[in-house]
């Protein structure tokens, strides 16, 4: 096979390594964030996220042992997946590379396995050291099961994090498919199956970390016990319910290619958009620049008076956040992207990574206020 049938970009990041590679890149940030709570901030993220069962009589994780132990499942889960993606690409390039004869097939299939090996490995050491993690995935699969306080930002932060890890699961899911049908073809780790796109599986599994979040917010609704609780639960619904619209679209142009509904599959991406963004800012982060209800409108502030994260830090997180949400709108309006072909896409992918992150960040700074976790609180 003709190696410049793969661009180097192709060689360097194939289609299922950058899934893994996002994963990666994730579990970094996390510890990031974690570091920056604790040394920065002095806010304990253990009283927010634990990571042991409360109703266990044993000693509850503090934030630095917390912030020790996820470094080390990080650093471990570092030792094993990059030398490990190295010697997969070089694999890739030697299958890939211009020769007389075609590559043993026992090679091709070693390299086109090793993608789903590292997915496996890599969540094998999370489940090992973290089995509160374990537990949380567990249940949020079943049917999107959440549990109440004190560990529902765990579901929260694994089931968000999913919906943003959305477009890299599609791309690993055909990955997956593409092996199944053709296990010794040379390109399969870096080329999407297209029979995987043509009975819409890419579709699938990017809406189910929505369903799932949808189940989860229903759940809610149906166990709350105060109206305030179950009109939030409700609207939180809603909020996931706008992607179906989109969904439907793009069933519906993929079934009638030449009736292409480009004006209304704009209007609900809009949409969608739009109230994620108020969402975002009036309830994930408890600001009064959108709060326009009549508690709200008392406040008559654009942030909030209790604050942890200085002010300039929360504007550019508002930036950062509506930038982010909105990119596709400019691209759509100027007809051109940033980068081209797979590059734009591993781009846009790690762009909403960056901004789950952010979003985090303020998340978590709300919770601890509102739970009075921090020693220092700015008024």
């Amino acid at each position: 096979m003709d190696a410049s049938t793969l661009s180097e970009f192709q060689l360097l990041f194939p289609l299922a390594q950058r899934c893994i590679l996002l994963i990666f890149v994730g579990l970094w940030l996390w510890v990031w964030q974690l570091t920056i709570f604790y040394k920065g901030f002095h806010v304990d993220i253990s009283q927010l996220v634990p990571s042991s069962d409360p109703s266990e009589f044993v000693p509850r994780s503090s934030a630095k042992k917390q912030l020790e132990a996820t470094r080390a499942t990080v650093i471990q889960i570092t030792k094993i997946i990059l030398p490990w993606h190295i010697a997969t690409c070089f694999l890739l390039q030697q299958c890939n590379s211009d020769q007389t004869y075609a590559p043993d097939a026992w090679l091709v299939c070693l390299l086109n396995v090793q993608p789903v090996c590292q997915f496996i490995t890599i969540f094998a050491v999370i489940f090992t050291n973290s089995p509160m993690v374990s537990r949380c995935f567990r249940n949020i699969l079943c049917f999107g099961n959440i549990e109440p306080r004190p560990l529902r930002n765990n579901y929260i932060i694994i089931t968000d994090s999913l919906t943003s890890y959305a477009k890299p699961l599609i791309d690993f899911g055909l990955y997956m498919c593409h092996l199944l049908l053709d296990p010794l073809s040379e390109k399969c780790i870096a080329s999407r199956s297209s029979l995987g796109i043509a009975i819409n599986l890419d579709l699938m599994i990017g809406i189910s970390p929505v369903m799932l979040r949808l189940l989860q917010c229903l759940r809610e609704w149906k166990r709350s016990r105060s109206a305030e609780e179950a009109k939030s639960a409700l609207f939180n619904a809603i909020k996931y319910s706008l992607n179906f619209p989109i969904l439907m679209c793009t069933v519906y142009s993929r079934t009638y290619p030449t009736e292409k509904p480009a004006k209304y599959v704009y209007w609900f991406m809009l949409m969608n958009s739009t109230y994620g963004f108020w969402w975002d800012l009036t309830m994930d982060w408890n600001l009064g620049m959108f709060n326009f209800s009549f508690a709200g409108m008392d406040r008559n502030e654009s942030l909030r008076s209790r604050r942890i994260f200085p002010k300039p830090a929360y504007y550019l997180a508002i930036c950062i956040d509506f930038a982010l949400r909105f990119v596709w709108l400019w691209e759509a309006m100027s007809g051109r992207s940033v980068f081209e072909g797979e590059i734009n896409i591993f781009f846009l992918q790690a762009l909403e990574l960056f901004r789950r992150w952010v979003w985090l960040f303020i998340k978590l700074e709300s919770e601890a206020v509102n739970a009075e976790v921090p020693d220092k609180v700015q008024d």
